[in-house]
């Protein structure tokens, strides 16, 4: 009963917080001032509310703190608040607007949606409530709701998902896959890169300071034995004339100059990580990031327009030479429309590939580094091809977004909003967290 939001909203996750009940509202038994109107549909401030509370969780699920909703996140004064309170408003006029759609066309939601529903009340009053409906109450009123209020808001909320499934099926079961290919033909980018980082990664090293080097398993992961060469290496003795060995009972083999011999070839580093387990890494020099650049351009000077081979030679090349600078992608597509990539990176890499001819090469910085990246074709058999698969994990959920919206559009335009409602709605950082309900 739960919805989704989009750019990390929809994360609804651990324990109910039981706040103040400053922002109960008319949830204790007066009726509930109408913030939003479409038609005789309409959404109150509490169902509001309710919903801001939901996107405060996954908000603070994600690392936010209360400092940061006030923090500017545009030149032209936004806030994070003012920002995710918008997000938030134009999700719910959307849902008003399917429900609108759901009673247009004469849809009523099946016993079995209903009996879920009275079910999941009747586990939340046995279970959060200690089987007092009271409880819950007192519970729901730090988000503007109590146990009927709630009810209806699952009612509404499987009505809008309910008509999104008549139109499209269940998980865009509806959709052929001409339809999802033509949406990606429009809202999708392909490429391949060179990422050449801005950093380096600080790896364990022994007394002489120097980076030792592990065995792999058949897996290819890390073993805590150490790969030793035992080519340029020997072993030693120690005072009792026996060979030296690890704590893993392994001979230890030494170069002339008594360092350790490692096996560099067959062996890898281990990167350390601090205490809240993220990997130790070292920004470069000035120096250090001059030279990233001039290898970055140098690829974009040497690569000539739609030479795709000369491009993925060049990825090879430096992804593989051992300098972990360096690394390549085979392939990535993501749709840069949505303004939801997860990573700012990858928004970057969209918004500079949106303007790119096909075939031309482009330089990107982003956080990571500069990411050195040639614009490609959609696949054409991209949606039923499984080599892709993993590109488009959630591709049928953002066409039918896509078409739901389009199709609600002007409803959603006729929604009015009572700015006076809404401004008295609380701003995010006094809103309580609901990751439950």
């Amino acid at each position: 009963m739960k919805i989704c939001f989009k750019r990390g909203l929809c994360v609804l996750l651990c324990v109910a917080v039981l706040m103040s009940l400053a922002f109960c509202f008319t949830a204790c038994g007066e009726k509930a001032d109408v913030m939003m109107t479409l038609g005789d549909h309409t959404m109150t401030e509490n169902q509001f509310l309710f919903l801001l509370s939901r996107a405060k969780a996954a908000y603070e699920s994600a690392g936010m703190t209360v400092k940061d909703w006030e923090t500017l996140i545009s030149l032209d004064g936004t806030t994070y608040d003012q920002y995710v309170r918008q997000q938030v408003l134009q999700e719910a006029k959307l849902m008003l607007a399917g429900v609108a759609l759901f009673e247009e066309e004469g849809l009523r939601l099946p016993d079995a949606t209903m009996e879920a529903i009275e079910t999941d009340i009747k586990e939340l009053i046995e279970y959060h409530g200690e089987g007092s409906k009271s409880t819950l109450n007192g519970i729901l009123s730090a988000y503007g709701f109590n146990v009927n209020m709630l009810k209806e808001q699952y009612v509404f909320e499987a009505k809008y998902a309910y008509i999104q499934n008549y139109l499209y099926g269940e998980n865009g079961s509806k959709l052929a896959a001409t339809a999802t290919q033509e949406y990606l033909n429009d809202h999708a980018v392909a490429f391949k890169q060179l990422l050449i980082r801005s950093y380096a990664y600080v790896y364990q090293t022994d007394l002489n300071g120097d980076e030792i080097y592990y065995l792999t398993d058949e897996n290819d992961g890390q073993t805590n034995n150490i790969a030793y060469d035992t080519i340029n290496g020997n072993t030693r003795n120690d005072e009792f004339g026996k060979v030296i060995t690890d704590k893993n009972g392994d001979k230890v083999y030494y170069l002339a100059n008594g360092d350790i011999a490692y096996d560099k070839e067959k062996g890898v580093r281990a990167i350390t990580y601090d205490k809240s387990g993220n990997p130790v890494t070292r920004v470069f020099t000035s120096e250090e990031l001059a030279e990233n650049l001039e290898i970055a351009q140098g690829i974009v000077k040497s690569v000539a327009m739609g030479d795709y081979k000369a491009f993925e030679t060049a990825i090879s090349e430096y992804a593989d030479s051992g300098d972990d600078r360096f690394m390549g992608s085979d392939g990535h597509c993501f749709l840069y429309t949505t303004g939801d990539n997860g990573y700012d990176y990858l928004n970057d890499i969209a918004d500079k590939l949106a303007e790119a001819e096909m075939g031309e090469v482009c330089i990107v910085n982003s956080d990571f580094g500069y990411n050195v990246v040639m614009k490609y074709e959609i696949p054409a058999n991209a949606t039923s091809n499984s080599e892709y698969k993993d590109w488009f994990t959630d591709l049928n959920t953002r066409v039918v977004q896509y078409l739901f919206y389009n199709k609600c559009k002007d409803k959603i335009d006729a929604v009015k909003v009572d700015e006076a409602v809404f401004a008295t709605v609380p701003k995010m950082g006094e809103v309580s967290p609901n990751y439950n309900y």
